[in-house]
């Protein structure tokens, strides 16, 4: 035998001792010499079993109480050991202590229908022992379940294995996504105890249709949202369970509307660029150009896995799906854009969609950004004296990085951005007075912060529709949802090819 072949039947104990493989007590010694190792214990665990089941029908053939305690004894030792060694990682020992722990269940019935007394007749106790054996086996798979799982509820196990709580909001795990089972739990039932208990006994029978598979089991009330969540990824050792606070739950909410705003944004480029060219891009990228075509700078990060990248085939990993859709005048707009542009993680949910647009309502010089009904954000701007800032719905025509980009610097006036409104002499832009803002002081263009602006510049597509009015207070909805704006979803760096560097701009400032 070549020295590989020997040293593969070789297992190293350091200190230059070995063991055979080869020999038949190899996990017998190799389990006295490291008594932690999950693997030796698992196959010594095993060996007991076969040893249990001898005393067992030695018992059966005798009934004597000598092999009946050598088996309760050398039983327990195998369940313990095969425990042991799946709570070290040996996760292939997981359907083994099921498995030991039903028999040693079932042998319990049968021994406790064999001691029982009876006047019968030798027939009778015959029929009616097959007859508690067939019960016992029925009310094992019925019963027996539910035993296991109060026991080990009370020592936060289930079916083996242990469970943690968590306070706090779940990951999204793609990978188990499609396994997801949704359970109801109404209101009166919703307290943290209850929700561990059903999700746990959810996530157990699931486990038993299926022991391969990771799952998840998410909990909800009557009002469909989600007050918990139980995880097992497949190849940990425990299971999550997490339960939403106060805190979380708003999270949880924030996020959602994170996304449909995040969407929407998307989307809104996309629409405009229909709308202004009469065809649907074949790829996505061609709102990304240069000045004068750069609807967006770069596309918004969605919040669950922070990712802005473009695929074409849907995989839940995050960023965004998008699919060419023929476009033609008599379908509507709005829908097209919807089956061509979705979020890749939640690729198959309805997220609504109404293009963004701008609202300034020039009596509290307040500049709003809405989608149908709902204010995605709101920035104090400084206006035109004398009433001088035009009036009536406008789009955004042009989007510039730097408009000062051919001025000396004490010249800067417009800021780090400007979006010009419908090719006329005014543009919403930023300032280097930012004490101006909230007043009537300019000579008719819409001034902001620098921040604020490119913020708004990363979110707002060219062409998108800008509303300039007095008396909005019939239009502009005021809400108060404790919604928490993304900031980290934007790139608010300035593309230099967004610069126009042949141009000097001279708006109304």
């Amino acid at each position: 035998m070549s020295n590989s072949r020997l040293k593969a039947n070789l297992f190293d104990l350091d200190k230059g001792y070995y063991l055979s493989k080869n020999d038949p007590l190899f996990w017998n010694k190799l389990f006295q010499r490291q008594a932690d190792n999950p693997e030796a214990m698992f196959h010594v665990g095993m060996a007991a079993e076969r040893e249990a089941k001898d005393y067992l029908e030695k018992f059966y053939t005798t009934r004597g109480d000598k092999y009946l305690n050598l088996y309760r004894k050398t039983i327990a030792r195998s369940c313990n050991l095969v425990k042991s060694s799946f709570r070290k990682g040996f996760i292939p020992a997981r359907l083994d202590c099921l498995r030991i722990e039903r028999e040693m269940h079932l042998t319990d019935l049968r021994i406790a229908e064999l001691n029982r007394p009876t006047s019968y007749s030798k027939k009778q106790i015959i029929l009616i022992f097959i007859s508690a054996v067939i019960l016992s086996i029925l009310g094992a798979y019925v019963f027996l379940p539910h035993t296991e799982s109060l026991t080990m509820k009370e020592h936060n196990h289930a079916y083996m294995l242990p469970y943690e709580v968590i306070e706090g909001i779940p990951p999204e795990l793609t990978a188990i996504s499609d396994n997801r089972l949704v359970i109801n739990i109404p209101e009166k039932d919703s307290t943290k105890e209850k929700i561990v208990n059903a999700l746990i006994e959810k996530l157990k029978m699931e486990y038993e249709i299926n022991p391969l598979t990771a799952k998840q089991v998410v909990a909800v009330d009557d009002k469909d949202r989600e007050i918990g969540r139980a995880i097992w990824e497949g190849n940990r050792e425990n299971i999550q369970v997490y339960i939403p606070t106060i805190k979380t739950e708003i999270a949880l909410d924030n996020k959602k509307v994170q996304l449909w705003e995040t969407t929407t944004v998307v989307r809104s480029a996309l629409y405009q660029f229909v709308k202004k060219n009469g065809y649907m891009p074949k790829e996505l990228s061609e709102l990304n150009q240069g000045y004068p075509n750069n609807y967006l700078t770069e596309f918004p990060r969605e919040p669950y896995k922070m990712k802005n990248t473009v695929t074409t085939s849907p995989t839940r990993d995050g960023g965004w799906l998008f699919s060419y859709v023929e476009f033609s005048a008599d379908k509507d707009l709005v829908s097209l854009v919807k089956e061509a542009l979705k979020p890749n993680l939640s690729y198959d949910k309805d997220i609504p969609f109404t293009p963004l647009r701008i609202l300034i309502d020039k009596d509290n010089n307040n500049l709003f950004v809405l989608s149908e009904n709902r204010i995605i954000r709101d920035y104090p701007v400084a206006l035109g004296k004398d009433n001088a800032t035009p009036e009536g719905k406008l789009f955004l025509s042009k989007k510039v990085v730097n408009p000062d980009k051919n001025v000396p610097q004490n010249r800067n006036v417009y800021g780090t951005r400007a979006m010009e409104l419908a090719n006329m002499n005014y543009a919403i832009h930023g300032t280097n007075t930012p004490s101006t803002i909230g007043r009537n002081i300019s000579q008719g263009c819409v001034r902001m912060n620098n921040s604020e602006i490119e913020e708004l510049y990363a979110m707002i597509p060219l062409n998108t529709e800008v509303e300039i009015s007095h008396n909005l207070s019939d239009i502009i909805p005021i809400e108060s949802d404790g919604y928490v704006p993304p900031r980290n979803l934007y790139s608010n760096s300035g593309n230099l090819r967004e610069e126009d560097p042949f141009t000097d701009y001279h708006w109304a400032d």
